[in-house]
């Protein structure tokens, strides 16, 4: 499992790397920086509910705490990004 965990969290951080890149190459189009956040919040709340249910302590509190914290990329992201 704890090779599972190791795998899983690196496979994390690239794609979070990789909209990182996005954002910067997006740098001056605001519509295309909002589009990656949206893209990189999503992928974050699946890949935590993937994640918790392989690991078998997947629960509805946990889903939503994955939900806020999405949505809360999502609000700060339209806001800075969007004017």
């Amino acid at each position: 499992m704890k090779r599972f965990d190791t795998l899983a969290h690196i496979f994390l951080l690239l794609a979070l790397g990789l909209g990182a890149i996005g954002i910067y190459r997006s740098r001056y189009d605001a519509t295309g920086q909002f589009l990656v956040i949206l893209a990189l919040t999503v992928f974050y709340l699946v890949w935590g509910v993937i994640y918790h249910h392989l690991r078998g302590d997947f629960t509805k509190r946990l889903f939503f705490e994955y939900l806020i914290l999405a949505s809360i990329a999502t609000v700060v992201g339209f806001l800075v990004f969007i004017r």
